[in-house]
């Protein structure tokens, strides 16, 4: 039976709040992809029961719901929210591209989604967090004076690219660079246009 709050601990097991789960369970998914997530697998991991578990969660399906939606509100509210504080249109716009080259985990975890995409909820999120992240990214376009349309394609264009680099990383992570001290000035020459930086200095 699921109750809220944070699971007593019992038997000298470390007492685990539904966020501790929810993040344990990212964490194994992208080590070893969504077929790995197993209630006996997490709880081992964790070195509790899964009595701990049933504490938050009725079972498997509510659980992943739960880790999803943290990824999502990290992926797109969290992190669209510290760009905002960006005062820059361009830097910004830089920064938010600059996010495929982000910590491996990240890396894994969105190429481990994706294979998964056949499971409803998965795509269901996937699809949320893509269309998230392509509005921002048109937002970013159309403040630096592109028109809706232009806007439009240039956001399609640097999402896919982003995405595309993401699952290369999953693929085949020995033809991705080791040093990405260069990354950030390829992106800048790639994916925000001289156009749009002419337009920023006039």
């Amino acid at each position: 039976m699921r109750r809220a709050g944070t699971g007593k601990a019992r038997g000298g097991e470390p007492t685990l709040t539904a966020s501790d789960w929810a993040e344990a369970a990212l964490q194994l998914i992208a080590e070893k992809g969504l077929s790995a997530l197993t209630v006996s697998t997490l709880a081992a991991r964790l070195g509790v029961t899964k009595g701990s578990f049933y504490w938050h969660f009725q079972g498997r399906a509510e659980l992943l719901a739960a880790a999803l939606t943290r990824w999502e509100q990290g992926a797109t509210t969290e992190a669209m929210k510290g760009l905002d504080a960006v005062a820059d249109d361009r830097r910004r716009l830089e920064l938010m591209l600059e996010a495929a080259s982000q910590p491996p985990r990240s890396r894994s975890l969105y190429a481990a989604l994706a294979e998964a995409a056949e499971d409803p909820v998965v795509r269901r999120t996937l699809n949320r967090v893509a269309t998230a992240r392509i509005g921002y990214l048109e937002k970013c376009y159309t403040q630096l004076g592109f028109s809706p349309a232009q806007a439009r394609s240039h956001a399609v264009f640097a999402y896919a690219a982003y995405r595309g680099l993401l699952q290369l990383a999953h693929e085949a992570p020995a033809a991705l660079p080791t040093d990405w001290s260069s990354y950030p000035e390829v992106i800048r020459k790639a994916l925000v246009p001289e156009r749009a930086r002419r337009m920023r200095r006039a």
